[in-house]
């Protein structure tokens, strides 16, 4: 795939974790925010409870080298027991 890589992704957090899930995130944004390649990363609040994240990278590549950063390897840890898992994640490119 060529051009931005646009990802949304779901998460559904597990009774008691939503604002903890909330804040682990708010608070790692402007890392993950700084990594070579991304142009946005942004958390929203789904009227159903869950939480979906919007980001978008440069290229698949760089979406794909963000998952080694440390700040995406911390999230991923600590989100394991505070989230349904697989999460929900769509890759996508503009047509």
């Amino acid at each position: 795939m060529s051009g931005p890589c646009t990802v949304f992704v779901r998460l559904t957090p597990l009774p008691g974790k939503r604002e903890f899930t909330r804040a682990l995130i708010l608070e790692l944004l402007p890392e993950i925010r700084a990594l070579e390649g991304c142009e946005e990363y942004r958390l929203f609040d789904a009227v159903d409870g869950g939480l979906m994240l919007y980001e978008r990278f440069t290229t698949r590549d760089h979406w794909h080298a963000h998952f080694d950063a440390p700040a995406i390897v911390r999230l991923k840890a600590e989100l394991a027991d505070a989230v349904e898992l697989p999460v929900e994640r769509l890759e996508t490119y503009e047509v």
